[in-house]
């Protein structure tokens, strides 16, 4: 029996898987581990920027202007990604919005007031009527419909005009002083009051003393021309409206022009009014309100419309009145106004 013990009978030891007869043993060669992504990544990128931009060959040594290069474009990216960064962490930052600065409200007030006095001075100031302002004034004025040819700009040492409608600003109080305290005699409305306060103020010619003295005389006329018309039978008026009447508080112009209507017509007063906000004497009463006024009708107890009309826009100055026509369930009534100021 062969002494050989292989579990494969006939083959030699020497000629097994992997081995060759004759030959010397292999040497197994060494796993090198797999480069890192970033180590990729930065080759890849040295390799571009050599051949790209600085037109280096593989291999070929970098030279100083080159470095030199290279680190300014580094300084430059970084210096821009910070910029960059900068302006996010703002833009995310909340916006801060400025509360509005509070109005002044003394100054609120009082452009209010100048506001109402301009409207005013457009609505009831006869045309032609010499208007003294501040600049600012002026200009809520001409803004309002008075010419600016009608405005005389008032300034720190103005005179002031005589026989003018002053409208008295706290501007205009402050450059104005105590020549305004001693030209202006009668105050035809105002608006406010305190330091925003704003005055529509009648200048005099001579003295203050000589203005109220021919007042008193104005008020004299008045009141015995209104008891001659009081006592026509075609009047009809309440107590209250015949006092105003008989005292003078009328407007001369008014009792001239029911005067005029009651010589063909009855006229019935329902009020007298329009003085002014905040007026003081002498100022009188400018309006008058008349109603039972029917459209076309013969009846003696009625007013024809038609013919009061007729004869109200027939006046010329200084009788002329503004006409107010307002429609009620049994006819009309009437709003006649004469303007400011009353002839004292």
């Amino acid at each position: 029996m062969s002494g050989d013990v292989s579990p494969h009978p006939g083959l030699d030891a020497h000629g097994r898987h992997g081995v060759e007869t004759g030959s010397a043993p292999a040497i197994p060669r060494p796993v090198l581990p797999e480069p890192s992504l970033a180590r990729v990544v930065g080759t890849t990128l040295r390799l571009w920027w050599r051949r790209r931009v600085l037109r280096l060959a593989d291999g070929a040594p970098v030279g100083v202007l080159r470095w030199m290069a290279l680190v300014v474009a580094v300084l430059v990216v970084a210096a821009a990604g910070t910029a960059l960064g900068v302006a996010e962490s703002r833009s995310a930052q909340p916006v801060r919005h400025l509360a509005a600065p509070r109005p002044n409200p003394v100054l609120v007030r009082t452009i209010a007031n100048e506001r109402s006095a301009a409207a005013w001075v457009a609505a009831q100031v006869a045309t032609g009527t010499t208007v003294g302002c501040d600049p600012d004034m002026c200009v809520r004025l001409q803004s309002a419909g008075i010419p600016a040819t009608q405005d005389a700009v008032l300034q720190g040492g103005s005179a002031i005009p005589a026989g003018a409608v002053l409208v008295a600003t706290p501007t205009l109080r402050a450059d104005l002083g105590a020549q305004l305290a001693s030209r202006a005699a009668e105050t035809l409305a105002s608006f406010g009051t305190g330091r925003e306060q704003v005055a529509v103020l009648m200048t005099v010619a001579t003295t203050t003393a000589a203005f109220l003295s021919s007042a008193k005389r104005a008020y004299a006329a008045s009141a015995s021309a209104g008891r001659a018309v009081a006592r026509n039978g075609n009047l009809h008026l309440s107590a209250a409206s015949r006092r105003m009447l008989t005292s003078g508080q009328v407007d001369v112009r008014l009792v001239v022009l029911l005067q005029r209507l009651l010589a063909g017509q009855p006229v019935y007063v329902i009020s007298f009014g329009d003085t002014g906000p905040g007026a003081t004497w002498p100022a009188q009463l400018r309006s008058v309100t008349i109603g039972n006024i029917v459209r076309g009708s013969g009846n003696h107890k009625v007013s024809d419309l038609s013919a009061v009309l007729k004869l109200l826009h027939s006046q010329r100055a200084p009788y002329q009145a503004g006409v107010q026509e307002v429609p009620t369930p049994s006819g009309m009534t009437l709003v006649i106004q004469v303007q400011a100021p009353s002839p004292l």
